[in-house]
């Protein structure tokens, strides 16, 4: 388990939440369904995790992080599925997935129809976890940048000369005691 103080923030198996840890399997599993499109089920889709695996993950910060792992992996696993069937003539109308303490289960119905293809249901579904995940990510990075900008240090100077060479002067000077390597910029107003 992985414990950070900053901004009162913890970060259990990747998760992070404000002022708690999870304290129960429930909290665990509502922050993995938030993460993790996948976990709220489609028409013909859906993908589940065993209660005694989330307690596993939640004590074990390996199966923890393979929990998540793999549930970022779904998408890619219900595509080769469909690949698979389409390249046998059929069409995969059905999957589930279910996460367990022991192994994993997938469960597949397929239909034969003489062409193959994939179904809307499931292609609808994928492309909505799809989108989540692009979205989050965007929004992540929203946030990094935003924590970036706010981390860099702000000064303000204020220099009174007769001439703009000894502005200049006197900038660079303080400038340089000030900020010891990085980089400013300045504005001078007559």
């Amino acid at each position: 388990m992985k414990v950070t103080t900053a901004n009162n923030q913890y970060s259990v198996n990747n998760w992070v939440t404000n002022n708690k840890k999870p304290n129960n399997v429930r909290e665990y599993s509502n922050y993995l369904t938030n993460k993790y499109g996948c976990l709220t089920p489609g028409k013909n889709a859906a993908v589940s995790i065993t209660g005694g695996l989330l307690r596993k993950a939640m004590a074990d910060e390996k199966t923890g992080e393979w929990l998540e792992r793999e549930l970022g992996k779904v998408t890619d696993y219900i595509r080769t599925a469909q690949k698979a069937a389409i390249a046998h003539g059929s069409t995969l109308k059905s999957v589930s997935i279910e996460f367990g303490e022991e192994y994993s289960t997938m469960t597949t119905t397929g239909v034969f129809n003489g062409g193959g293809g994939t179904d809307s249901e499931i292609d609808e579904w994928l492309a909505k976890i799809e989108e989540k995940k692009s979205e989050k990510k965007a929004s992540e990075k929203k946030i990094e940048q935003k924590k970036i900008e706010s981390d860099q240090d702000t000064f303000a100077m204020e220099m009174r000369g007769k001439s703009l060479e000894d502005l200049t002067g006197d900038f660079v000077m303080k400038l340089s005691l000030q900020t010891s390597g990085k980089a400013g910029s300045f504005d001078v107003r007559g």
